[in-house]
């Protein structure tokens, strides 16, 4: 599995983001920038997470299939990559597996 996807995503009701998802050993990021502009990153511990779904298709971003994560004490995410439809089931099971070691470790 790979470890990092070009995405788009949004926090909550927040603006639609392009940047790139990195998975972690015990957290993934996002992170935003635009060409010769400021970059900024996100990092979200996976033990930090309630649920990873892909998402109903109202929930899409810009129609493509998107992974739903929900977090225990903040909005949820959804990210959606953008090279291959298959690639939100890769980062939703990717976030799953990590949850799911996150909760035994």
């Amino acid at each position: 599995m790979r470890r990092s996807y070009a995405v788009i995503w949004r926090a909550g009701d927040g603006p639609i983001r392009p940047g790139k998802l990195v998975l972690g050993p015990s957290s993934f990021k996002l992170e935003t920038g635009v060409p010769g502009g400021r970059s900024t990153t996100a990092g979200i511990r996976y033990a930090d997470l309630a649920s990873v779904e892909i998402a109903p298709s109202a929930e899409r971003l810009h129609g493509r299939p998107t992974t739903l994560v929900r977090r225990s004490k903040h909005e949820p995410i959804t990210i959606a990559a953008l090279d291959s439809p298959g690639s939100a089931h890769e980062i939703a099971e990717g976030l799953a597996r990590e949850v799911s070691r996150a909760g035994t470790s």
